[in-house]
């Protein structure tokens, strides 16, 4: 008996235990079941089912360095869009500039990626970053500026970027909010006041969380809360003009809330992620209001994927934008020359980021001779400028071995040519003024026609031989006496405001002492040559005797010019108060089919000889460029 009892209990317990083995893995396999089961029958309207089954991880590029985007500006291809959406807190500030890829125009920005396609755009087999390829043609156009904003953070959720949420020394990573974004995360809208409760931020006792649907499961809505604090924020007209569904997109996960350690200050945050971007709450700020800022997904695409390759079209035109030095390697090059604004160049092809800087290799051709060098991507514009606009340049992009001549002088010369075929200036010391000396009897000639022109008359017969002995053999006392014509100093002055010449400064007691820029000189004379002062007759005349003068007045300039030229000057030469020596020469050249106008001026000179031979070395140097 006993030992069938023990048998009967043994075989008992052996049936107990298996029973509740079975049991227990029975429960384990229904939980599963449970939570494929609300996988599946969650049906999603906000997108989130692409990532369901997603385990993609992707590190991040180590090697990248990011610009200093203080002087970065949003291209003129996206100002319109970007001032229209509230770029500045949609979009943040520029991390590069407008750069060319297969398919259009890119830029990136701290929280987005603007991008103008292309009439003729590559196929997505002719690209070569695929994962921007694929973001390109998933995107929107703006319909009336024709501009896409790229969805970053699709991509960045899609492959599981390693970047940190807030930056360095953060809890969480893309990997991170995409496991918030799964369906099952979704909340029944009838449990929002449990989930109020569960939930409390700081600052936000009083919060009233909105609901917004994301899908449906069980025959009810599901979706995700958008805490008060973001809720109070997409709603503002500054940050959404468009509405928070357009410019912001529906919530994709709860408010997650997570850590921050910065410089051994711990902050407690809060993340939200929506259709274009995420957006964060800093609970530990010290302020009335709530601290909301976007998610950097620009900076992180571009740590997480790099740069783009630039797609350059060698031969394309390209215009300078302001003052910008070109180099003779990109970024920690020696610069070799400097243009200024709307100066033409030509790309070469090749293009290469330095320091998170991207740098085109080009080319520019000054008078007869042609040049290649570095420039930076964000000092150049694609748009070429209005036929008429003038351009600008350092007299390095003309000639190095010129500019390094000027430079041994230092402050003591100003040299202004004006390419008037190419509509270019080069210059050096522009705006310093010198003593005008008798140079100074062009704005004297110029003010008198232009009384006798007021007065209704021609000048008579004494008058034109002042004119004549002042310009033509530099008589002084002509001058004077056509001076005091004039109405001295103020009339000059009165005169060159009237033609919007400005450098030129008139002295009351002597005319030669009067300061002028060569840029001042050059103004007038241009004016002059294209006709835009004086009547057709008095234009002859005034170029006529600028046409004649002495030889022994012709120095710089004169006795310079290619052979066969044509040249309207003046010259001028005197002792300072230092008794050091101020020389000058200015005027029209036109050979061939070539036209210049020149000034060159120097000061604090030993001899009247230094005076000339820095003048002719100048006037000689670019004489001689026109024949190489």
């Amino acid at each position: 008996f006993t030992t069938k009892y023990m048998f009967f209990m043994l075989t008992t317990l052996i049936l107990v235990i298996g029973t509740i083995s079975f049991l227990s893995v029975t429960y384990i396999d229904k939980s599963y079941t449970n939570i494929s089961r609300i996988e599946q029958k969650t049906q999603v309207v906000n997108g989130t089912n692409q990532w369901v089954n997603n385990r993609q991880v992707t590190p991040l590029v180590s090697s990248l360095t990011l610009p200093n985007m203080q002087h970065i500006a949003v291209s003129p291809l996206f100002t319109t869009y970007y001032l229209a959406h509230s770029g500045i807190n949609n979009l943040g500030n520029p991390l590069t500039s407008a750069f060319p890829v297969a398919q259009g125009w890119l830029q990136f920005f701290d929280a987005g990626a603007l991008f103008l396609p292309v009439s003729h755009q590559a196929s997505v087999s002719q690209y070569t970053d695929n994962m921007l390829s694929t973001l390109i043609d998933a995107s929107t156009k703006n319909i009336v500026v024709g501009v896409v904003r790229l969805n970053l953070l699709q991509a960045l959720l899609t492959t599981g970027s390693l970047a940190t949420i807030g930056g360095e020394g953060s809890s969480l990573t893309y990997v991170d909010l995409r496991a918030a974004t799964q369906p099952n995360r979704m909340i029944p809208a009838q449990t929002l006041n449990q989930y109020t409760a569960l939930n409390t931020y700081i600052k936000a006792t009083e919060s009233q969380e909105t609901f917004v649907q994301g899908g449906m499961r069980a025959g009810k809505d599901v979706g995700h809360v958008i805490a008060q604090p973001f809720w109070s924020y997409i709603n503002r007209p500054n940050v959404a003009p468009d509405g928070w569904q357009e410019d912001i997109g529906v919530p994709l996960t709860e408010a997650l809330p997570f850590t921050l350690t910065q410089s051994g200050s711990i902050n407690h945050m809060q993340v939200q992620v929506f259709s274009y971007g995420g957006l964060l709450f800093d609970q530990d700020a010290a302020s009335e209001q709530p601290t909301i800022s976007r998610l950097n997904i620009g900076i992180d695409y571009l740590r997480t994927f790099g740069l783009p390759d630039v797609k350059v079209v060698a031969g394309q035109a390209v215009w300078s934008q302001g003052e910008n030095a070109l180099l003779d390697q990109p970024g920690t090059g020696h610069e070799i020359a400097h243009v200024g604004q709307n100066f033409p160049l030509v790309l070469q092809g090749d293009s290469r980021w330095s320091g998170g800087t991207l740098w085109y290799n080009v080319q520019w051709t000054a008078w007869q001779t042609t040049h290649t060098g570095w420039i930076q991507a964000d000092a150049l514009t694609f748009t070429s400028p209005p036929a008429a606009t003038i351009s600008q340049a350092s007299f390095d992009v003309l000639s190095a071995d010129l500019n390094a001549y000027l430079k041994t002088i230092g402050p003591d010369a100003g040299v202004v040519l004006y390419d008037i075929t190419r509509q270019t200036y080069y210059t050096y010391n522009s705006s310093t003024q010198f003593i005008v000396a008798s140079s100074m009897k062009v704005p004297i000639m110029l003010t008198f026609l232009h009384m006798v022109e007021q007065q209704g008359r021609e000048p008579d017969d004494d008058e034109m031989n002042l004119l004549t002995t002042m310009i033509e053999n530099s008589n002084n006392d002509s001058a004077s006496a056509l001076y005091d014509a004039d109405g001295d100093a103020s009339g000059i002055s009165n005169y060159m405001q009237k033609i919007g010449v400005t450098g030129l400064s008139p002295d009351d007691d002597s005319w030669g002492y009067s300061l002028i820029t060569p840029q001042a000189m050059v103004d007038m004379l241009t004016l002059l040559y294209q006709g835009k002062i004086l009547n057709a007759t008095h234009r002859v005349l005034a170029l006529n005797l600028m046409e004649n003068v002495e030889t022994d007045q012709q120095v710089g300039i004169g006795d310079t010019a290619p052979t066969g030229a044509t040249v309207a000057m003046k010259d001028g030469w005197v002792t300072g108060p230092d008794n050091l020596w101020a020389m000058n020469s200015s005027g029209i050249v036109i050979t061939g089919n070539e036209t210049y106008i020149l000034a060159v001026y120097t000061q604090e000179q030993v001899s009247l000889d230094d005076g000339k031979a820095i003048t002719q070395h100048v006037c000689s140097s670019i004489a001689s460029l026109l024949d190489s």
